[in-house]
C-alpha cells in the first residue's frame, strides 16, 4: 500500500528543486516563482515521490536518491543535435552563451563540429563537448559527475561550466551542487543549469588542468563518502584566499558549504567544507597526493 505524502512535503521539495542559485557572497536567495510546464511538473513530482518513498522501485539507470547515486554514466540514448537548433556554446574558458547551430561539420577523422551564431554577436566552431542544449535537464539523464553549465545569476544571457557534485536529497534540502570549473561551489534549482551535449567519455579531460582538476579526481574517488569537515558557526579557520592562506571566521553553514568573511578586507564568499582552499582540507589533499605518486613509482620500477 503507498503511504499518503502530506502536500507540504512535496511543496518543500519543488521548491528546493527549481529555487535559483545560491550566490557565492552574501546569503543564499529566497525561491523565486517559475512558470513551469506540465511535463516538467510531473518529473518535479515523479523525483519528489522516489525521495520521500526510498521503497518505491526505481530503476537503475535512474539515480535520483544519493544513496543510489553513481559516477557512472546511465546508458540512455543521447538526445539529436541538429541544425537551426538553439544550444549553449562555449565562448570563453568561463563564459558560455546561447545561440544557434547553423552547420554541423564532418571533419576527415569522422568527427564532428558545430558552427554556432551567438544571440549577441559573432560565430564560432566547436566540439560537442562545448555545446549544451537550451532546455531543463530530464531528471534520468542526472548523475554525479554529469558536465553541466550553470546560469550566471547576475547575467541571465551568461553560463558558466562545471560538474554536478551532489543529486538532492534530504541531507542537502533538495538542491543541485555544482562545482564550477574555478572551484567555485553553487547550490543550484533543476530549471537554472544545462546538460552539455557530447560530454567527454571522461569528464576531467575537459577540466582545465590545476589544483581544481585534481581535487575534481579525488572527489569521484571518494564518491559517495567525499571528506567534509566540520565547522561550527563563529569557528576560525584558514582558508586560500588572493593566493595565499588567510584568517577567517565561519558566518554560516548551508548543507555541504560554509559561508567566510576573512579578516583582512571583510569578504565573503561560499566554500565547500572538503575544499582544497581550506587548510585542513589542503593538507590531506597534499597527503594523498604525495601517496598516489609514491604508488605510482613503485609500480614503474
Amino acid at each position: 500500500m503507498i503511504p499518503v505524502i502530506p502536500i507540504f512535503r512535496f511543496r518543500t521539495i519543488i521548491r528546493n528543486l527549481t529555487r535559483t542559485p545560491a550566490v557565492t557572497q552574501g546569503n543564499p536567495p529566497t525561491a523565486v516563482p517559475l512558470q513551469l510546464s506540465n511535463n516538467f511538473k510531473i518529473q518535479l513530482l515523479t523525483f519528489a515521490f522516489k525521495e520521500i518513498n526510498p521503497s518505491v522501485g526505481i530503476s537503475p539507470a535512474s539515480p535520483h536518491c544519493s544513496h543510489e547515486t553513481t559516477n557512472i554514466c546511465p546508458n540512455l540514448l543521447q538526445d539529436e543535435v541538429k541544425v537551426d537548433m538553439m544550444v549553449l556554446a562555449r565562448k570563453k574558458r568561463m563564459k558560455w552563451q546561447r545561440g544557434k547551430i547553423v552547420e554541423i561539420i564532418t571533419k576527415e577523422d569522422g568527427r564532428l563540429k558545430y558552427k554556432v551564431s551567438f544571440e549577441e554577436k559573432g560565430k564560432i566552431l566547436v566540439s560537442g563537448h562545448h555545446i549544451a542544449f537550451d532546455t531543463t535537464p530530464k531528471v534520468e539523464h542526472l548523475f554525479v559527475g554529469t558536465r553541466v553549465v550553470v546560469q550566471c545569476q547576475d547575467n541571465k544571457f551568461r553560463f558558466r561550466p562545471g560538474v554536478l557534485a551532489e543529486l538532492p536529497s534530504r541531507k542537502n534540502h533538495f538542491r543541485f551542487l555544482v562545482f564550477m570549473d574555478d572551484h567555485t561551489p553553487v547550490y543550484v534549482g533543476l530549471p537554472f543549469f544545462h546538460l552539455v551535449c557530447r560530454p567527454l567519455e571522461n569528464m576531467l579531460d575537459d577540466i582545465p588542468g590545476g589544483l581544481h582538476k585534481h581535487f575534481m579526481e579525488q572527489y569521484m574517488k571518494d564518491w559517495p563518502y567525499p571528506h567534509l569537515t566540520k565547522y561550527r558557526v563563529g569557528q576560525s579557520l584558514n582558508a586560500e584566499y588572493l593566493g595565499e592562506q588567510q584568517r577567517c571566521e565561519v558566518q554560516a553553514i548551508d548543507c555541504s558549504l560554509i559561508q567566510v568573511v576573512f579578516q583582512a578586507d571583510h569578504h565573503k564568499e561560499w566554500i565547500y567544507r572538503g575544499s582544497i582552499r581550506l587548510e585542513h582540507a589542503q593538507a590531506r589533499f597534499l597527503e594523498l597526493s604525495a601517496r598516489t605518486e609514491a604508488m605510482n613509482e613503485s609500480d614503474s620500477d
